[in-house]
């Protein structure tokens, strides 16, 4: 049975992450976590939150930049702990880390966004072939004719991270999904986002406690679409000049849904169906895949 409120009960070790790196974090009351597992709109929701935090558009700020990966180990922990602790503006913080493996305050605020596991896969693939260590690339994720059985079937081992995989996936989401009632806990999925931008910024907006008028609204909504975002990869795209990737503007690859239905066939479907189903009660496979809609 789950407890009340989260714990930080387990350790996330991989090519990219160290959830010990959040030791020596010292958190502020108002405090956001961005919570997403890669390529389910992290950066999406960033940019969002650099728009309410500053209140306009044109904030003059890389979000990627300012709102550092902590658990990453992209850079040593120290140069992460100045960055956010010279700031004086309403910090937003990125993880791709579990709840259980992350600090859980309750005065700070959660976004944690999902997105359908099969968008998410393709999404890895174009992932995948625009970074530029390509060691990296592969040894997290799996290619070949056999790269979406292989996700499919890869297990998640307690402990590591990184590895993607569609159980590794699944334990992101049930970590925050049984807090899912909490008031400082929330859950968005891409497809709602994708459906009605606006009303997920309105969403957002009102978790965090900012008032946005509707002038600022629609400015922020053009701002955050796909296209707009693309056009200004060099801003937007996470660890953006860094040579992390082969080129910015491949980082929004597409940014649809539903990109599998003309990419895998009638068994591949089948076989993600079955292998979810041993995963994930109906209800929250439900919500996974389709979020709200």
């Amino acid at each position: 049975m789950a407890s009340d409120v989260p714990k930080q009960s387990a350790s996330y070790l991989g090519p990219i992450t160290d959830s010990s790196r959040w030791e020596k974090f010292q958190h502020r009351p108002d405090d956001i976590f961005v919570c997403t597992p890669p390529k389910c709109g992290t950066t999406w929701t960033q940019a969002i939150c650099a728009m309410l935090v500053f209140g306009k558009v044109d904030h003059g700020t890389q979000p990627g930049v300012i709102s550092p990966w902590i658990d990453a180990q992209f850079a040593p922990i120290d140069d992460y702990l100045k960055q956010v602790e010279a700031q004086t503006h309403r910090r937003f913080i990125k993880t791709h880390t579990p709840l259980d493996g992350i600090p859980y305050f309750p005065e700070c605020t959660y976004l944690a966004v999902f997105r359908d596991p099969r968008d998410v896969f393709f999404s890895m693939l174009n992932h995948r072939d625009n970074m530029t260590d390509a060691e990296l690339a592969f040894s997290t994720f799996p290619s070949g004719p056999s790269a979406f059985a292989d996700w499919l079937a890869q297990e998640h081992e307690p402990g590591t991270w990184d590895v993607q995989g569609l159980a590794a996936l699944v334990q992101f989401f049930k970590t925050y999904w049984q807090y899912r009632d909490l008031p400082n806990i929330h859950l968005f999925h891409f497809s709602d986002m994708k459906g009605d931008l606006k009303g997920a910024i309105v969403a957002m907006a009102k978790a965090l406690d900012f008032v946005v008028d509707d002038t600022l609204l629609g400015e922020m909504t053009e701002a955050a679409r796909f296209e707009s975002m693309k056009r200004r990869a060099e801003q937007f795209a996470p660890e953006s000049g860094t040579g992390l990737w082969k080129k910015e503007t491949d980082f929004f690859a597409n940014g649809g849904t539903q990109r599998w239905k003309d990419a895998l066939s009638e068994d591949e479907l089948t076989a993600f169906d079955a292998r979810l189903a041993k995963l994930l009660p109906p209800d929250e496979a439900h919500w996974l895949v389709s979020g709200n809609g």
